[in-house]
């Protein structure tokens, strides 16, 4: 949470005052690295007590996003997109019965890790001091489970296996300190992150000589 909030302060403070670039379109190259929020970490990262004394201590990773975009003609670009998130839960005065069919109290953790990977295709709109985008990004999210005890996890808690996945992006913004280096907010519909904000280099197509 806290790199989200120092992303955010850092680009409210510093859209006023800088010279931008226009989108780097038709030929050229664009790439957002960055760390968001999602639902899969919220989730991911609540601690709960419930009936029966159960207790449910997670702890989850910032979610760490990428997108590497390619200019098109009529300020239309296309690139790959995606996103990485983990989280742990321990779970602990858990009932169970054991091999002899006899109830037991144990504790019982795993991890479970998302990655999201897809297709995007964005249209560009703004002025020659702001990059803007709204658009779509279909892909899928790849889950995978691992088992950190001796006990028999149980199976409503498993998730394993690939989903589709459709991201709308309402808007994107892209401001360059320099030629090439800039920063980006992102706001988003599905996975991988409802926001995020980063760092973003852009490279415009040089002339023909």
């Amino acid at each position: 949470m806290k790199y989200i909030h120092r992303l955010l302060v850092l680009t409210a403070f510093t859209f006023p005052g800088i010279l931008l670039n226009a989108q780097k379109t038709d030929g050229g190259v664009a790439f957002n690295g960055g760390v968001g929020l999602s639902m899969f970490g919220i989730l991911g990262s609540i601690n709960l007590k419930i009936p029966d004394e159960v207790t449910i201590e997670s702890d989850a990773t910032p979610c760490f996003t990428g997108a590497l975009d390619f200019g098109m003609q009529n300020k239309l670009s296309i690139g790959v997109a995606g996103g990485y998130q983990s989280y742990d839960q321990l779970i602990k005065n858990y009932s169970y019965l054991n091999d002899d069919l006899q109830e037991v109290i144990g504790e019982f953790s795993y991890s479970l890790t998302r990655i999201n990977a897809g297709v995007r295709v964005l249209y560009h709109f703004g002025n020659d001091n702001i990059d803007a985008y709204t658009g779509i990004k279909p892909g899928v999210n790849i889950y995978q489970f691992e088992a950190k005890s001796d006990i028999v996890v149980p199976e409503w808690i498993r998730t394993d296996g690939t989903t589709f996945t459709l991201q709308v992006i309402p808007i994107g913004l892209r401001a360059y300190l320099n030629d090439h280096i800039g920063i980006f907010f992102e706001t988003g519909i599905g996975a991988p992150s409802f926001v995020s904000a980063g760092i973003c280099l852009g490279f415009e197509k040089q002339p023909k000589r």
